[in-house]
């Protein structure tokens, strides 16, 4: 599979060092706007550089555009890249606007391409680890879910969508991941950093699934990065503590103890992030079978984050 990579700042050199350990992909150029990254490019790479990715659309070799632009320019890369015939794989959110991820949805859909949103924290081992365990029922019937997910520093919100839709949409992932159908049922959004009507910084938000409950904490002013996922049931629990791009990740499985006690503890630990990879691997999969299967995948996220929008107490 032939691709180009546009927008190769820190997530697009994460995807060009992954993709090298891809033998099934092969890059074909790199497209670039910033004169400064593209002589750091130019110093670490060989491939191919430019600033113009439309050379690109109506080259028939492309297979697919992996896109790793800001939310707003990217709006328009895809369009055209999906209206070309390519496949795309992009980052979170497909833009900050539901009527904005319907329509490239409903492209790629109808053009039967595979559309590929960049969720890529779950694929960290200590996350698969935790499914597993639920999927194994190690930990018996799950009924409760508690996530926070907070970044460091609001200067990290390049995108500038907010809190809910750029860190709080993982968040949402997450809950359907480990909920299964979910429907928010209270929530609340601060804007503290951002003066700007949806320009939330933090905030938080129960769900309910048909036989589970959870909450989760999203935040851009949390000052310091931190992730911890549990999720509990009749037999025990499952802990998720940081993310591998953070440094090591435990997975932690509690066994209950009838009829009280402190829980038996067994600890899983994982080091060095293979999400990127793992991430691509998984593109190419559903590029070489056209699985568009996850196409809607951002689409079911965007429109939960809709209604946390429009319920939320501010």
């Amino acid at each position: 599979m032939k691709v180009i990579i546009v927008g190769c700042g820190n997530i697009g050199v994460k995807r060009i060092d992954a993709i090298q350990n891809i033998p099934e992909i092969e890059i074909a150029g790199l497209v670039e706007v910033n004169s400064q990254q593209i002589k750091y490019l130019q110093e670490n790479y060989k491939f191919p550089i430019s600033d113009n990715y439309q050379k690109y659309l109506i080259d028939n070799s492309i297979d697919a555009f992996i896109v790793s632009a800001t939310t707003h320019p990217s709006l328009k890369i895809i369009d055209e890249a999906l209206n070309a015939g390519k496949h795309v794989l992009c980052e979170k959110p497909l833009g900050d606007e539901l009527s904005q991820t319907q329509y490239i949805t409903n492209l790629a859909n109808k053009n039967n391409l595979v559309l590929h949103i960049g969720f890529n924290i779950r694929y960290d081992e200590g996350l698969q680890k935790a499914i597993q365990l639920i999927n194994e029922g190690k930990i018996g019937i799950p009924y409760f879910y508690k996530c926070s997910y907070v970044n460091g520093s609001v200067m990290t919100n390049n995108n500038k969508v907010g809190a809910l839709l750029d860190m709080g949409i993982h968040n949402i992932y997450l809950a359907q991941m480990f909920m299964g159908n979910i429907k928010p049922i209270a929530s609340a959004l601060q804007r503290f950093e951002y003066a700007i009507k949806d320009r939330d910084d933090n905030g938080f938000v129960f769900f309910q699934s048909d036989s589970m409950i959870g909450g989760t904490h999203f935040s851009l002013v949390r000052w310091k990065n931190n992730f911890k996922l549990e999720v509990t049931g009749s037999k025990g629990s499952v802990i998720v503590e940081n993310l591998t791009k953070w440094g090591t990740q435990t997975t932690i499985h509690h066994e209950r103890v009838y009829p009280s006690g402190v829980p038996k503890e067994v600890k899983h630990s994982y080091n060095g992030d293979k999400t990127w990879e793992t991430e691509c691997r998984d593109f190419f999969t559903r590029v070489n079978n056209i699985d568009i299967t996850k196409n809607n995948e951002a689409l079911d996220a965007m429109k939960i984050a809709q209604v946390i929008k429009d319920t939320s107490l501010t």
